[in-house]
């Protein structure tokens, strides 16, 4: 089969590779569609802590079963699926205290099993015992689901955010993570949806989603903005959807008392440090929270979510084939795409 090889920072050929067998327990797939992630793009351009060379990257996958294994019920050949990308070990103190999520010894696909980025993958039994796959309605196209796994994290961050109805909502950096913000922010209820970003061009895409209010922080005080449009109170949340420490400082003076700052986006590993006003904190009762991840019952609201057509605008704007990995890294880099989808 045809796979794309991650070789080393950089260096990804695509080549012909052994076609995995159906592991005993589990299934085998014939990929549709597999998303280009942010993280997909850092591991490629840096390398990753759990990815040796060579590897087959992608944890955005869709599929549809070629062979089932001898013993599995419930999976028929044909049959269209998707994984949670994460396979926790069910052992470990956070998966014991209900918080796979935060897994220590979870297996995933594209970092410790070969992912999705080839014709074929295989589903381990783990898998499929765990109850991690989920069937994809016939209405909906491999593209579409894809999203998923981007939206769940998402989901995920705003729920233990608590964004309710009412609320206002500050969403600072408008990639493809800030425009499902904005659309997780309505469906939760939030009454004022205000867009940030350095980048007009960003905004401007950004503008088919679910924001109420846009900044161009590169013309106009994003604090002194997001002050005028909630009277001077503040919100009740800012989401750092953006690599930025500055954000960070940004983000803690748009709230308003008992305000919450959600970190989303990582900092650079070689210079992760961040200055946050303690007295501010302090005095104001803020509080901050850090969101990765996402457990499977989020999964599948986030999956629900995109059955059912939720989703305003399209967050996917670039579908190509599979052998052209990085031009969809260039065209992420160059704030060209939102969301890039391959097909091998």
């Amino acid at each position: 089969m045809k796979a794309l090889v991650l070789k080393g920072k950089c260096k990804v050929d695509y080549e012909d590779v052994e076609t995995p067998k159906c592991p005993k327990g589990g299934l085998l797939l014939k990929i549709e569609a597999v998303g280009l992630c942010g993280s997909d793009v850092r591991t490629y351009a840096f390398g990753h802590h759990n990815v040796e060379y060579p590897a087959v990257l992608g944890h955005e996958n869709v599929g549809r079963i070629i062979e089932v294994s001898e013993g599995v019920d419930g999976y028929e050949v044909g049959e269209r699926i998707m994984m949670h990308p994460g396979i926790p070990c069910g052992k470990c103190t956070y998966c014991q205290s209900g918080l796979q999520s935060l897994c220590e010894n979870r297996l995933t696909y594209g970092h410790t099993i070969y992912g999705g980025m080839a014709e074929y993958m295989a589903v381990p039994k783990e898998g499929i015992d765990r109850g991690l796959i989920l069937k994809v309605p016939k209405n909906i196209k491999s593209e579409e689901i894809v999203t998923v796994e981007l939206l769940s994290s998402v989901l995920n961050a705003q729920e233990n955010a608590g964004v309710n109805i009412g609320d206002t909502v500050v969403i600072i950096g408008t990639g493809p993570i800030g425009c499902l913000h904005s659309e997780i922010s309505r469906l939760k209820g939030a009454k004022k949806i205000i867009m940030v970003d350095l980048k007009a061009s960003r905004l401007e895409m950004c503008k088919q989603f679910s924001g109420t209010d846009f900044i161009d922080s590169s013309k106009y005080d994003p604090i002194e903005k997001v002050m005028e449009l909630t009277g001077g109170i503040g919100a009740d949340h800012v989401i750092v959807a953006a690599p930025s420490a500055d954000a960070h400082y940004q983000g803690l003076r748009m709230l308003k008392k008992r305000g919450t700052l959600v970190l989303f986006g990582g900092l650079n590993k070689d210079n992760p440090w961040t200055k946050l006003d303690a007295n501010l904190i302090h005095y104001r009762e803020l509080t901050i929270k850090g969101a990765f991840g996402y457990g499977f019952s989020v999964f599948s609201k986030a999956f629900d979510i995109v059955c059912n057509k939720m989703l305003r605008g399209n967050i996917v704007t670039h579908i190509i084939p599979l052998k052209d990995m990085e031009k969809g890294v260039s065209l992420i880099k160059k704030g060209e795409a939102l969301k890039v989808v391959m097909k091998p």
